[in-house]
């Protein structure tokens, strides 16, 4: 009986480990399969274009410059926006026509679903009711430009000198030669010919050796005669090689900073330099009156720079890529440019809402910068980031 129930129990116990094995087998089957059907679809999907960009898609184009302008060579476009919207394009097989439009123009074209995609110097801006597109990721992310005038060493030297804090470092040189000079009457009338004069004359013999020290010039008018005036006066001696050594520190960090000085690092450093000019009805403009620096406003982006070439102006504020642009196809000698951290715009493209676009555009995007390819593109147009 017992060998008739020990069979039974064994009997049992193969069949359930054969049935564990079959399930894990058909589950791993099963997973094998899903992970590979999964995997082939993303791979497809992220290939495959949308049946509803095959035809010919209408691109507007805001034209400014260094975004999208015309190529009078090859009576076409050219630019930033331009450049990087023909890769994407290339890249997926778009067929497109480009349509010349203001800002506004575009983006109402683009709400009525006229128009595909808008490109050209586009920031962010808060949208108004009715809107209904959407932005791309950014293509170009910049803050306000600032142009300004090289100070030459001179200038910096002799402003300087008549500067508040120069006039400070003096008056304390001063006030230390007189006090050794003092001093040294005090110690030295009675047995120095060279203090036995009057109060002022002793005082005039010590401030006079003093500065020979200072100087490092051979006097012996004033020359100490006593224990305690040679004492004194080496200290001075070493004292003297401090004050020199600070006083030439404070010159020449003077004319560092003053080469820096275009560095600036806020709207308030505007406002000590003066002269700020700007262009009317741009968001240099705005922002110079929120900030209430004091600035002149001109017609044109070439009449602001005439007025800093011809010393009229000391600061020129504007769009920075444009401001970049500029002065990469016009360098112009002496003057210093400079990337704010102020007034950041975000440039970008805009397509519909919704539209299958976004994602094959922002991908694409991505993978250009990953390549480095949008720096050679913004090089291209802009130059190196620092000019």
């Amino acid at each position: 009986m017992f060998k008739y129930f020990k069979l039974f129990f064994c009997s049992v116990v193969f069949s359930f480990i054969t049935l564990v094995m079959c399930d894990f087998s058909r589950a791993d089957e099963a997973y094998s399969k899903f992970s590979f059907e999964e995997v082939e679809d993303f791979e497809a999907f992220q290939e495959v274009v949308p049946e509803s960009l095959h035809k010919v898609l209408k691109v507007g184009v805001y034209e400014e410059a260094p975004f999208a302008f015309r190529d009078k060579k090859n009576d076409g476009y050219q630019g930033i926006s331009i450049d990087i919207w023909e890769k994407i394009a290339r890249k997926n097989g778009f067929t497109f026509e480009y349509f010349p439009v203001t800002q506004e123009q575009g983006i109402n074209k683009i709400c009525k679903k006229e128009y595909d995609v808008l490109v050209g110097r586009i920031p962010d801006f808060p949208r108004k009711a009715g809107m209904d597109f959407q932005y791309t990721i950014p293509i170009y992310v910049a803050g306000i430009g600032i142009a300004s005038v090289k100070p030459s060493n001179l200038n910096i030297i002799f402003n300087y000198f008549i500067s508040w804090n120069f006039l400070m470092i003096f008056m304390a040189l001063f006030g230390c030669l007189f006090l050794q000079a003092g001093t040294f009457w005090i110690f030295e009338h009675k047995r120095n010919p060279y203090y036995k004069k009057s109060f002022w004359g002793g005082i005039g013999s010590g401030l006079w050796w003093s500065t020979g020290i200072l100087t490092s010039a051979n006097i012996g008018e004033g020359e100490t005669k006593t224990l305690v005036g040679r004492v004194i006066a080496g200290c001075w001696m070493f004292a003297s090689l401090l004050a020199m050594n600070i006083l030439i520190a404070s010159v020449a960090s003077e004319v560092t900073v003053g080469k820096l000085s275009s560095k600036i690092q806020d709207l308030e450093d505007l406002k000590k330099l003066g002269q700020v000019v700007t262009v009317k009805n741009t968001f240099g403009q705005n922002l110079l009156e929120k900030r209430f620096v004091p600035h002149e406003t001109l017609s044109s982006l070439e009449e602001a720079f005439e007025d800093l070439k011809n010393g009229k102006a000391k600061v020129l504020v504007y769009s920075e890529p444009i401001l970049r642009f500029f002065l990469h196809r016009h360098p112009i000698r002496d003057i210093n440019f400079t990337s704010s951290a102020f007034g950041v715009r975000y440039y970008s493209m805009i397509v519909q809402e919704p539209s299958a676009l976004l994602r094959i555009i922002n991908r694409a995007i991505m993978a250009l910068m990953n390549e480095d390819e949008v720096s050679n593109i913004l090089e291209k147009y802009l130059g190196k980031r620092d000019l």
